[in-house]
């Protein structure tokens, strides 16, 4: 049984101590404050936030570490066009066909 659980974690995208941090009160109230800090908008586009990003990004070395979990100053309200941004995802040539099947441009 130790070995499936085991198998589990090791496949999931996000660590189960990241996974964890994400649904703790912690994190939903360093959240909020982010939100009403900036009035629930964008820092750097000025539009509707959505999205807490890390500046420095959180991963299972430091996530305990409150100067860089919930810090606010490590913390910055994005809209999801900048938080994608931010992060390289949805690049314009990445293109999506008739189906909704991937395609990469060349």
């Amino acid at each position: 049984m130790k070995t499936k659980q085991k198998n589990y974690e090791q496949h999931m995208k996000k660590p189960k101590a990241l996974h964890n941090f994400y649904k703790s009160d912690t994190w939903k109230l360093a959240r909020e404050l982010k939100f009403r800090q900036n009035n629930g908008r964008c820092e750097r586009c000025g539009g509707v936030g959505q999205e807490v990003h890390h500046k420095v990004r959180l991963n299972i070395d430091n996530v305990s570490d409150v100067g860089v979990s919930i810090n606010p100053a490590n913390l910055e309200l994005l809209c999801k066009d900048c938080h994608n941004k931010e992060h390289n995802r949805f690049k314009s040539s990445d293109i999506f066909d008739v189906h909704g099947d991937f395609v990469k441009k060349t």
